[in-house]
């Protein structure tokens, strides 16, 4: 299956939205509401207060978005992936803080606001630069957050492993959000057992990583879960070659010596 759509994401000549908005097509889902549906949501929105600042206007979306609109964090404390899925959480307005943030950039630039996604530690955070200076909001609920509350939560999330500098605070480019996307929905397919939407999800974080060692022992542990013990086995021997000091290659070194040779056949 070709994912061609995905080899665009290095020069972000398609809108971030429009791409995720793609892949839940590409994921095989047949009831993906049209995009149109959440721009009419967006379009709701009857305009800023004529003399508000850069940070009031920000604040004036964030309680449409928030309060008028209804959307709000995943209540689950395991989350599912209907709580990814973005045409799901367009439906139901509930959702993880990346899908959020990715909802709200989009509604900002729909209005005018040139704001910036963050796929900061811990979750993601919103940028809108005015005059020289930055302006952070918060995607669980469209506030403000404080520069000192940026680095305390840094701070506390890195446990002394780095130090915070302005780096962490920049951009993140768009096949970065779209790496972190696809993984949060790998991992929770792979929590639920729906592993031919999880090889999927896969087969799209290769495009963007191509021979990553780790996507392909994910994918490998996958074919086995389909009963394609022979193709497991071969992207088992990639990740042994490739990563020889990852505790997990061990245990499949043990694995590929147990094989007996090909099982099934992939249809």
């Amino acid at each position: 299956m070709s994912y061609s759509f995905l080899e665009l994401s290095e020069q972000e000549w398609l809108p971030t939205i429009d791409i995720i908005w793609e892949i839940s097509r590409q994921l095989g889902y047949r009831n993906v509401a049209d995009i149109a549906e959440f721009w009419q949501q967006v379009d709701g929105f009857e305009g800023f207060d004529e003399h508000a600042s850069a940070a009031e206007k920000m604040a004036q979306l964030g309680r449409y978005f928030y309060r008028e609109l209804g959307y709000s964090d995943a209540p689950e404390s395991w989350v599912k992936s209907h709580r990814i899925l973005i045409h799901e959480v367009c439906v139901q307005r509930t959702g993880v803080p990346l899908v959020l943030a990715i909802l709200l950039h989009a509604a900002a630039h729909r209005h005018g606001l040139h704001v910036q996604l963050i796929d900061f530690p811990g979750y993601p955070l919103l940028k809108y630069e005015t005059h020289g200076h930055a302006h952070f909001f918060d995607p669980h609920t469209g506030e403000s957050v404080r520069y000192e509350d940026i680095v305390h939560r840094f701070d506390h999330l890195m446990d002394g492993d780095a130090q915070f500098c302005w780096e962490w605070a920049e951009a993140t480019p768009q096949a970065a959000l779209l790496e972190a996307y696809l993984t949060e929905l790998k991992q929770c397919f792979m929590a639920e057992a729906r592993f031919e939407k999880a090889l999927r999800c896969i087969e799209m974080l290769l495009v963007l990583r191509p021979n990553d060692p780790y996507e392909i022992r994910d994918r490998g542990y996958l074919y086995e879960e389909l009963g394609c013990q022979h193709i497991a086995a071969d992207d088992y021997q990639f990740f042994v070659e490739q990563c020889p000091d990852d505790p997990s290659a061990q245990l499949l070194k043990l694995q590929l010596e147990n094989y007996a040779g090909p099982s099934h056949i992939v249809h």
